[in-house]
């Protein structure tokens, strides 16, 4: 199939190196693709790696529609997707287009498997922000004005002790690793304006 594309230059099959799973130093390629299915999404990721590592792209061919097989090969360094048993010569063509271009062909079932992650990692965040309590969205409000703890501790009437345990809560709540983290997801979650 990839024989009869013009865009196709030079065809070439490999077999990893066994036990390592090492792409053969002695080939050179632009574009490798690789059917997970059929070699494990272990070896694949591995494979994948060293493909970007040379500085060539990756077409993923997906077997499976299962959620978790989904969830497994977007972990892999990849440049482009398609369902295995939707490959034509059509979709191949245009899918090796799209990847030369600077695009990421991916099948819908993908998508939409991307977009309710995003969306479920969302409510995630929301929810976290629902329980943070009057006292800590009023620290999180003040972290958002760039007060430092000491100036915290006297709008809130309460001790530098206090207000660092309240940042801590905040952090944790929201999953930050610091105040800017968590004033950057105040603004752009939108969390003190439910208040």
């Amino acid at each position: 199939m990839l024989n009869s594309l013009d865009s196709v230059s030079r065809v070439q099959s490999c077999r990893p190196a066994y036990p390592t799973g090492a792409l053969p130093d002695d080939q050179k390629f632009d574009i490798l693709i690789l059917a997970c299915d059929d070699i494990g999404p272990g070896c694949a990721h591995q494979l994948a790696d060293e493909a970007w590592n040379r500085g060539a792209k990756v077409l993923l061919l997906l077997g499976g529609r299962e959620d978790e097989n989904l969830d497994m090969v977007t972990a892999i360094p990849s440049n482009g997707f398609l369902m295995q048993d939707e490959v034509t010569e059509d979709s191949l063509g245009q899918a090796l287009r799209r990847m030369i271009s600077g695009e990421i062909p991916m099948p819908p079932a993908l998508v939409n498997r991307l977009l309710s992650r995003a969306r479920d990692a969302s409510t995630n965040i929301r929810t976290e922000c629902a329980k943070l309590t009057p006292r800590e969205r009023e620290a999180l409000a003040l972290l958002v004005e760039g007060l430092s703890n000491k100036q915290i501790a006297r709008r809130m009437t309460i001790s530098p002790h206090g207000v660092k345990r309240l940042v801590a809560n905040v952090l944790a709540k929201l999953n930050c690793s610091n105040r800017t983290l968590a004033v950057a997801m105040a603004i752009k979650q939108g969390i003190l304006e439910d208040a």
